[in-house]
């Protein structure tokens, strides 16, 4: 769990201040995607644009992270991030692709989206992959009940998964070697 206080600047989205008790899966998770778009903005990056797929990693995460009682980027079996993000097909055709995780959690007053998107960009790790201009897309969800506790409905765990795909042939007209695919550093 990141300990956070309350963002430097007042912010334009909505339900920031809210906890996870006082809105839905969806406005808490529209109210984290718009807050880590405007720190990009403030530092100058493009915004990160909803991908389906990634939400469908995130949401896979979170949800075993509550229900199995662990916080961690790999799961007790075994599968990792990438490993959850290639499942869902996110990386099927792509000829080269770039992807991270960012995972919190917090309950009570640290469950608002403001106090979790604050918890990351005061941990170094997290805020390079918050503000990295390699990503393009986000995958968020958050899921009511913490690692701790399934039962906990004033907590929220979230996991945010980034990436970034190209589909674009090789320039070369000579068969090209394949880009060996990385994962971006990541960190809880």
């Amino acid at each position: 769990m990141l300990v956070t206080g309350s963002g430097a600047s007042a912010s334009s989205c909505p339900n920031t201040d809210v906890p996870v008790t006082g809105m839905s899966q969806a406005t808490m998770e529209d109210s984290i995607a718009c807050l880590i778009n405007e720190e990009r903005a403030a530092y100058g990056v493009p915004p990160v644009q909803p991908n389906a797929s990634l939400r469908e990693a995130a949401l896979s995460h979170s949800d075993e992270m509550v229900s199995q009682g662990y916080f961690e980027h790999t799961s007790p079996a075994g599968v990792t991030f990438v490993d959850r993000i290639a499942a869902t097909g996110y990386t099927r055709g792509a000829r080269s692709w770039d992807v991270g995780e960012n995972l919190v959690w917090g309950t009570g007053p640290l469950s608002t989206p403001q106090s979790l998107v604050t918890g990351w960009m005061n941990s170094p790790p997290h805020r390079e992959n918050l503000l990295a201009t390699s990503f393009s897309e986000i995958g968020i969800a958050a899921v009511v009940g913490t690692p701790e506790s399934s039962q906990d409905v004033s907590g929220v765990t979230v996991s945010s998964e980034y990436g970034d795909r190209s589909f674009a042939k090789p320039k070369k007209k000579k068969r090209a070697k394949r880009k060996a695919h990385k994962a971006r550093r990541h960190a809880r």
